[in-house]
């Protein structure tokens, strides 16, 4: 009896799973709609995207289409990337393109200058030599009793132009080697300088008054004591004094 009805229980799970079988294929088959039995879309089998194009790249912005237009560049078919490449290319190449021009100037201005001063420096020799050979002449004919444009004279003219001409030529020679007066000091200018009894005591007063003040700013002080004397000059009178001073007491 046991073992009939475990064959029966094992019958009965075998059609309960076969109907859930059927069950699961029914819903399987309403959920296809009206597709086909294969499964697949109507979409899926069509072809008519096949021969449609589309451009996914960016479009060029309002900015580089400006820069195109400023630059005179045409990008016909080009996307924003590469209108910015060939922007970018074009002012790269300008940039070259001016520093070479500017070299090519600099150095054609070289060799413009380096001629204009070979030139300069051929005309002043030419101008020495000539000057030369014309001072020669003049002194030759000179010598020989001759006036420009007149030709010979009597030999009393000739005698005097011959007398000037010595002593013109002597005093050149004299004014050549006579030695060369060395410039005034700061003490010759300052012993030039004259101040009144009224300026030397102000200036003495001030100097009581400022005497503490550093050097720097002390002459502007006193001079604005002084009347009619400015900063250096207050300082130059002080400077001379002292020497003096202590020449003074040198010679005692």
């Amino acid at each position: 009896f046991i073992f009939f009805a475990d064959s029966a229980s094992i019958e009965g799970g075998n059609t309960k799973d076969g109907q859930d079988d059927d069950l699961v294929q029914e819903i399987v088959q309403a959920g296809r709609g009206h597709r086909d039995e294969r499964g697949e879309r109507d979409q899926w089998s069509s072809t008519e995207h096949l021969e449609q194009t589309f451009d996914s790249r960016r479009p060029i912005s309002a900015q580089i289409k400006s820069l195109l237009q400023r630059y005179k560049l045409e990008c016909l078919g080009c996307n924003h990337d590469q209108a910015v490449k060939k922007i970018n290319a074009f002012v790269k190449g300008a940039k070259e393109e001016n520093i070479r021009r500017e070299k090519r100037n600099a150095w054609w201005s070289r060799i413009i200058n380096g001629f204009l001063f070979a030139l300069m420096l051929i005309a002043s020799g030419l101008v020495v030599y000539y000057k030369t050979d014309v001072q020669e002449f003049v002194t030759a004919k000179l010598d020989q009793g001759y006036r420009i444009g007149r030709g010979c004279d009597d030999g009393e003219s000739r005698k005097n132009q011959m007398e000037k001409h010595r002593e013109k030529a002597a005093k050149a020679a004299e004014a050549r080697s006579a030695p060369v007066k060395a410039p005034p000091t700061w003490r010759d200018q300052e012993e030039k300088e004259v101040w009144a009894a009224k300026q030397e005591k102000q200036f003495a007063k001030a100097l009581k008054s400022f005497g503490g003040v550093p050097a720097k700013g002390r002459y502007t002080l006193i001079a604005e004591k002084v009347e009619g004397k400015s900063r250096r000059e207050c300082l130059q009178h002080h400077k001379l004094l002292q020497v003096k001073e202590k020449e003074a007491e040198g010679k005692e």
